[in-house]
């Protein structure tokens, strides 16, 4: 029996990274904790949550960077979707019981969490998935000429046309920007040998591209919230090219952030890849709607600490840290047995050969 091979950590510690961006951002959007009256701290706090939708997308450079070449894998689909109904479910309902506010729309939405798509990310990523045998098979019928005509084309309302006037095109929805992201990644790893990579490859152009575009985006926020200019046109643009997916800036911060750990040589650490392996239950479970307003106020008391920018820093930590081990034990106690089921395993098997038929050649 072949050795299982180790995952260098490079890139799993840009998911925790990730994560702990992500954590920032809807720390300070959601808790009251954010101070944006005076420079330092509206920078501060601005700088803090200016990440969470380049991290997204990392995330999705980093997933369709293996996906685009690698067998199928129905397990992973079909794991997400278990762990995100095994989350929502009894967390609604343990919120309910302890005598929080929770309404019976909120129950109806934790029984079916990806459809009505509160958890905006894990849902859209969770369709990208189930696409990736088609979009494999497509890539392996594109020609170099073709899959970079592709690009252009979807570039025109998922990139340029967001850039350029700070709104949402004709097509908005995540779901196709995640899809783009994925045609891009895997063009890159087709076709190393063009300029966008070479770019990226170079670490001063990558921490440029990757740190630079965040801390002007940052400064600029920061200088308006203060000033109080937040109706202008000005803003508008900052608020957009934070929050977007389609924005040009945070494409190429995502891309940047991308190759610049991808060029570490980190080993494997195993304690890095185990945390970073629990990243996507992190998500969830901090996001989970009936609990994420007790997490925040409840629990981590936010609002009593308005304006500390010390303490928003640990409180990232400890949500992080506090999920992560309720992820672990998770996996050991309820996904593994779930995984070993004959159930679980007949449904993989039936997956990975339906998508085996997909990618095959005629």
């Amino acid at each position: 029996m072949p050795g299982k091979t180790t995952r260098s950590s490079n890139l799993e510690l840009l998911r925790i990274l990730c994560m702990l961006l992500i954590i920032g951002d809807h720390l300070t959007g959601q808790s009251g904790i954010a101070d944006y009256t005076t420079l330092p701290s509206s920078f501060a706090f601005c700088l803090i949550g200016c990440g969470s939708r380049i991290a997204c997308s990392v995330f999705v450079l980093i997933g369709g960077w293996f996906l685009c070449e690698q067998p199928y894998k129905t397990r992973r689909p079909l794991s997400l979707w278990l762990s995100l109904w095994l989350y929502t479910v009894p967390v609604t309902l343990l919120c309910k019981l302890a005598g929080l506010d929770v309404s019976w729309g909120a129950l109806r939405w934790a029984a079916f969490p990806a459809s009505t798509r509160q958890l905006w990310f894990i849902s859209d990523y969770l369709l990208l998935l189930l696409c990736v045998p088609l979009l494999n098979r497509l890539l392996r019928g594109l020609s170099r000429p073709a899959h970079r005509g592709l690009l252009a084309v979807l570039a025109v309302p998922l990139i340029v046309y967001p850039t350029l006037f700070g709104e949402n095109g004709a097509v908005s929805n995540t779901a196709w920007m995640f899809l783009y992201e994925y045609l891009l990644i895997a063009y890159l790893r087709r076709w190393p040998d063009n300029r966008l990579a070479h770019l990226l490859q170079h670490r001063a152009a990558a921490l440029g591209l990757g740190l630079g575009l965040p801390l002007l985006n940052t400064i600029l926020r920061a200088v308006l919230e203060t000033r109080g200019l937040t109706d202008g046109k000005a803003f508008q643009y900052m608020a957009y090219y934070r929050t977007a997916l389609g924005a040009l800036p945070n494409l190429l911060a995502a891309l940047a952030l991308f190759y610049l750990f991808k060029g570490l040589d980190l080993g494997c650490v195993r304690w890095v890849n185990a945390l970073a392996g629990t990243t996507l239950g992190v998500y969830i479970l901090h996001q989970v709607p009936a609990f994420r307003g007790f997490l925040w106020n409840g629990l981590l008391q936010a609002e009593a600490h308005h304006g500390s920018v010390g303490y928003t820093l640990l409180a990232i930590l400890a949500v992080f840290l506090g999920c992560a081990a309720v992820d672990a034990l998770r996996t050991v106690l309820v996904m593994r047995p779930l995984e070993n089921t004959r159930l679980f395993k007949a449904l993989c098997e039936k997956g990975d050969a339906l998508a085996a038929k997909i990618t095959a050649d005629d």
